[in-house]
């Protein structure tokens, strides 16, 4: 039974290494087109997921997303959402 449960956690240890390799993380800022000025509160979210984060008060954020994602959604209340196209 100890030796079960010892290729148990062997295995499971493996498939966590194996789920953190499959993402990549992503950092920006965000600005206003017309002044530049930093905006905190944005709802940053991978499309098609529920995997996002709101800027901080620098309008800065920092992102795990999984390997496949595509685009990041942009939206803020009283401003047009959006879409930004990934380059992994």
């Amino acid at each position: 039974m100890r030796k079960f449960t010892i290729f148990l956690m062997l295995i499971l240890f493996i498939g966590l290494q194996a789920l953190q390799a499959q993402t990549k993380v992503i950092t920006g800022k965000v600005t206003g087109s017309e002044d530049g000025k930093t905006i905190p509160g944005v709802s940053v979210v991978v499309k098609g997921t529920t995997v996002g984060i709101t800027t901080d008060l620098n309008g800065e954020y920092s992102l795990t997303v999984p390997e496949d994602a595509k685009a990041l959604v942009f939206s803020f209340v009283g401003m047009k959402t959006q879409e930004i196209e990934l380059m992994l």
